[in-house]
């Protein structure tokens, strides 16, 4: 064989005194795989030839021949080496290839199969089978932006499947009042949501609303928690952060007693946020539901005047401090004492709780543009004024409030004045006539920090009331009045930042009076994990220890997501309103709500990343630019099943990209790469090929990974 190989190489014009050396190649690895009927790859034999120079002399002259030769290829080498690699790159093309290994794709799951075991559980266990297959890549975007890390994919799980009772049972787990916060959250979740990637976000608030209003007709029997420890606690406020805290711990088996200063609980929530953005029917039945489940809830009793502060820390084995902000701040103006002037949490309690803030037929001017100023300028036009205008610091696209906030305030009439920052009240006999107001240039300097620049322009607005909504104080002097508790600079507690805990044995803190102005879920965040921080304490157990956030899945986007072509089925639902000359006479939902049917199709969008299980989602399909993926699914309201998945490897290029897109983290390239040669020659697998594990016949385990319990060849 040798001597024919030879002769080709001469006929080639290779002389035999050059020679060559013919080595005889043979493909013979065998498939680990190997399916009956299928071709077996026939062994072929590769010539290589290496060039071998001829004889050199002997003695010294032959040695430098050698050397020569020897520094001549180095030289090639290692110019070679040194040449920059030149390629081409496109706009749109990243510059780094997928990380996925490459080879014969499989998934972990698809949708239909009952022995996934995450699309089979009960709402209960939901979350602790989440926990228990947590990784770093497990926690949905979604739940890992929520500042409480609510479930939103079971929730839409659920929903899609028509147990929408599971669903509100699954969200209250970590929202307590899924209810209240599926009309006024400002919902991180839906900020990163991946179905955003390619169409629109999941409509994730408006869904807690249906799941509590489905919850609420139901109404399945209450089971309270019961006591099963001898420890006691003792939490002060009834807001967000408070009942969270309480609820866990009474899960837990504490006895939990709420301390409010107010005759009616829910704290801001019930004071301070409008009843059009919250009716205060649904905020009443969902702190119900939680004295139901056995909280002693005690009205009526402040803390510091009433009972002091070291009397609950006597009685109780712990005591957590859950107040909220109860002051607005004014600024240091000319004419601020004058008769009209008002702070916006004075007249967002006026408005909510007498439905009347003295402003009937008067101009009003809001200062601010936080979503608190929001909600006195649509407030003040619901209780009657003639005219309403907000004037805040920042441009229109700058301003802190929620985006679809101020487009509602101007669409009901509200009139914005953006760029402009208050300099003087004026006064006529004491009473208020008029807003002077100085064009802003900036509001932050180099570093990112408020310092706004005036410039020397001015307006004076006429106007019969001036509110100021600039910003919330806390109001603690009565409550840590003789004990050992200190305040910071701002009035706030200061507290470790991971276990919550003051510089008072035994007393912890959370929700706004340790954060400063905040959002409901990032109150009720605290609130879980001051409960976490007392389970432990009361329990000797380590505050600390294994006290880390969750890692999140960071999925870079290359560019916007566009509707062109896209169908309306494939849509967001769109939150139906009130008619803007409608909702501004009285306090009625601007929100109407989703239909059972609406409902139902907005959670089948969910995509459920990270679950590793195929949705039929077909992203994959679409990103490959060999079209060798097929994927069909049946998509019915329960009974949502992949049918068919087929891959033809004889088209892949082993990309990655399908791999990349897969929101779901269900498909993975295996990193054997005989086998992709294997599969080539059947040229195509399908769902039941590519769901068996091939981890029990590969060395390199899934993905490329090497199993810490892999043995064998080295």
């Amino acid at each position: 064989m040798e001597d024919s190989h030879a002769d080709s190489l001469a006929a080639a014009g290779h002389s035999r005194g050059d020679l060559a050396l013919a080595v005889n190649r043979t493909n013979s690895v065998k498939p680990r795989h190997h399916q009956a009927g299928a071709p077996v790859a026939t062994p072929t034999e590769v010539p290589v030839a290496i060039r071998v120079t001829e004889e050199y002399p002997e003695g010294a002259l032959g040695f430098l021949a050698r050397v020569r030769s020897l520094l001549t290829g180095i030289g090639i080498t290692a110019r070679r080496a040194a040449r920059p690699v030149k390629t081409i790159s496109y706009p749109a093309e990243k510059l780094t290839l997928s990380d996925r290994w490459r080879g014969p794709l499989y998934l972990r799951g698809i949708l239909g199969r009952e022995e996934i075991p995450i699309l089979q559980a009960e709402s209960p266990e939901y979350n602790a089978l989440i926990d228990s297959l947590h990784q770093a890549q497990r926690l949905a975007p979604c739940v890992g932006n929520c500042p409480a890390n609510v479930d939103a994919r079971g929730q839409n799980y659920f929903m899609a499947d028509g147990r929408k009772v599971e669903a509100y049972e699954l969200v209250r787990d970590r929202n307590i009042m899924p209810g209240v916060l599926g009309r006024i959250c400002h919902h991180p979740c839906e900020s990163v949501c991946r179905r955003g990637y390619y169409d629109e976000v999941v409509a994730i608030r408006p869904l807690h609303r249906m799941a509590y209003e489905a919850h609420r007709s139901a109404r399945p029997p209450v089971r309270p928690f019961e006591p099963t420890r001898n420890q006691s606690v003792a939490i002060i406020g009834s807001g967000p952060s408070g009942l969270a805290a309480a609820w866990d711990l009474m899960k837990l088996g504490y006895k939990v007693t709420v301390y409010e200063k107010e005759k009616t609980p829910g704290g801001a929530l019930f004071f301070g946020v409008p009843a059009y953005r919250l009716p205060r029917d649904i905020l009443g039945d969902e702190i119900q539901q939680v004295v139901e489940h056995g909280l002693d809830l005690r009205l009526g009793i402040e803390i510091g005047k009433d009972v002091p502060i070291d009397h609950l820390i006597g009685e109780y084995d712990a005591v957590l401090i859950a107040v909220g902000l109860q002051l607005s701040r004014l600024l240091p103006l000319r004419g601020i004492e004058a008769l009209g002037v008002r702070s916006a949490l004075e007249f967002l309690r006026d408005a909510n709780r007498k439905n009347d803030a003295d402003v009937k037929g008067k101009r009003v001017m809001v200062i601010g543009g936080g979503n608190v100023a929001v909600d006195v300028a649509r407030c003040a036009l619901r209780v009657g004024a003639s005219e309403v205008r907000l004037a805040c610091l920042e441009a229109s696209e700058e301003m802190p409030c929620h985006p679809w906030e101020i487009e509602e305030a101007l669409d009901e009439g509200v009139i914005a004045m953006c760029g402009n920052g208050p300099d003087e009240v004026l006064q006529q006999d004491g009473k208020v006539i008029g807003m002077r107001l100085r064009e802003c240039m900036s509001v932050f300097d180099a570093f990112g920090r408020f310092a706004p620049v005036f410039g020397e322009g001015s307006t004076d607005v006429d106007c019969d009331v001036v509110v100021f909504a600039i910003g919330q104080a806390p109001e603690l002097a009565d409550l840590v009045s003789g004990s050992d508790l200190l305040l910071t600079e701002n009035g706030l507690l200061p507290v470790d930042g991971t276990t919550l805990t003051t510089e008072v044995p035994k007393v912890f803190a959370c929700g706004e009076v340790i954060t400063g102005p905040g959002s409901a879920i990032g109150s009720i965040a605290t609130g879980h994990e001051a409960a976490t921080s007392i389970h432990r304490y009361l329990s000797s157990e380590d505050l600390l220890e294994g006290r880390t956030f969750r890692p999140v899945s960071v999925h870079p986007r290359y560019g916007p997501a566009t509707l062109d072509g896209v169908e309306l089925s494939r849509c967001r639902v769109v939150m139906p309103m009130a008619a803007p000359d409608e909702r501004v006479k009285d306090f009625r939902p601007v929100e109407l709500g989703f239909t059972q049917l609406e409902s139902l199709n907005e959670a089948a969008r969910c995509l459920r990343c990270q679950s590793e299980v195929c949705v039929g989602c077909t992203f994959c399909a679409r990103t490959c630019p060999a079209y060798a993926l097929m994927v069909e699914r049946i998509d019915d309201p329960g009974d949502r099943v992949v049918t068919r998945y087929d891959f033809d490897v004889s088209k892949c290029c082993f990309c990655g990209l399908c791999a990349e897109q897969c929101p779901t983290d269900a498909l993975s390239h295996t990193g054997q790469y005989e086998l992709s040669f294997f599969h080539r020659d059947l040229l195509l697998s399908d769902k039941y090929e590519m769901l068996r594990d091939p981890a029990g016949t590969r060395f390199t385990g899934r993905d490329g990974v090497r199993p810490q319990s892999a043995g064998g060849r080295e």
